[in-house]
């Protein structure tokens, strides 16, 4: 090898060095522009899950689904959130455009962190739809991936869905055409075969008589058990319907002749309030809260149908 040669070959080594260093230092900054290159050239396509599992079609003020998977800021952030609770999906994976949303991936985080609206949407979607655990992961500040960790296992809604169906064959009640007596019918069911579960602590929710599986075969139950409860007849009737929920209480408010009303199946119970009966059933607003101030006083901000 010639004197040119080595030289050349010494040339090529450095600056092969070189380039290797400089991309081990700016390394991350290299990948990004990689990263963003790539995203202007791919489309992210969005994959909507086939199965759909108790989707309520209830005309809600408060919360709507969405078909658009592409959000533009936080109200869609907050459709898409809904429309997979409604849906019953397990998991579901969408992608933020930073070009259109720059602040996208940060409100998703503020979204996940937000427990009033976490709990308020748990409160507009079908019992079994609810989630015990909503685990948000977040890749490249653009790829959303959310995984439900469901409150309710297949099994135990099988057994739920067969009592229920027990109890509406039971009490004759018309599910083409409920009436306010088959609402009372159930109503009365419920208090008159659940007890109020005194002995509950959060330590207990591996046997947590918060659901309705739980109220309706071990007839105990607390007031999130006999609400959950009512929501799923409600459904059967296709009487709209959600959950109203404070700090440490939660009951009904189902839509019926051509208003919202509010039933509190758990204050209902003679075992809670004495002689309460139908104190606390299908009441307005203004009655509700004239009655108690305590348990029952609720952010009316939250709740558009209520205000």
């Amino acid at each position: 090898m010639n004197r040119t040669s080595k030289l050349l070959l010494i040339l090529c080594i450095l600056v092969i060095s070189f380039s290797i260093y400089i991309f081990y230092i700016n390394f991350d900054v290299i990948m990004k522009g990689i990263d963003n290159f790539i995203d202007t050239i791919k489309d992210h396509e969005v994959v909507i899950p086939e199965d759909t599992k108790n989707h309520r079609i209830y005309n809600y003020k408060t919360v709507s689904e969405t078909n658009d998977f592409n959000p533009k800021n936080m109200n869609d952030l907050k459709k898409i959130y809904y429309t997979i609770l409604n849906n019953g999906w397990n998991e579901f994976t969408f992608y933020c455009d930073k070009k259109i949303y720059p602040e996208c991936a940060n409100d998703v985080k503020v979204l996940a962190d937000n427990n009033d609206y976490v709990s308020l949407i748990n409160n507009f979607v079908s019992p079994y739809n609810e989630f015990q655990k909503f685990n948000t992961l977040i890749t490249n500040d653009k790829i959303i991936n959310i995984k439900i960790d469901k409150l309710y296992t297949d099994d135990e809604i099988t057994i739920t869905e067969k009592n229920i169906s027990e109890i509406f064959k039971k009490l004759n009640i018309n599910t083409s055409k409920p009436t306010r007596d088959d609402i009372k019918l159930l109503h009365n069911y419920l208090i008159k075969n659940i007890t109020y579960d005194t002995t509950y602590t959060p330590q207990t929710i591996d046997k947590s008589p918060s659901k309705a599986y739980f109220a309706l075969t071990n007839g105990k139950a607390i007031c999130s058990g006999y609400s959950d409860s009512f929501a799923i007849m409600m459904d059967k009737l296709n009487i709209p319907n959600f959950k109203v929920s404070t700090i440490d209480h939660v009951w009904n408010v189902i839509y019926f002749e051509n208003k919202w009303q509010h039933i509190d199946v758990t204050w209902d119970d003679d075992e809670i309030n004495n002689n309460n009966y139908y104190n606390f059933f299908m009441v307005d607003t203004n009655t509700l809260l004239k009655k108690d101030t305590d348990k029952h006083l609720f952010n009316k901000k939250l709740y558009l149908e209520l205000k």
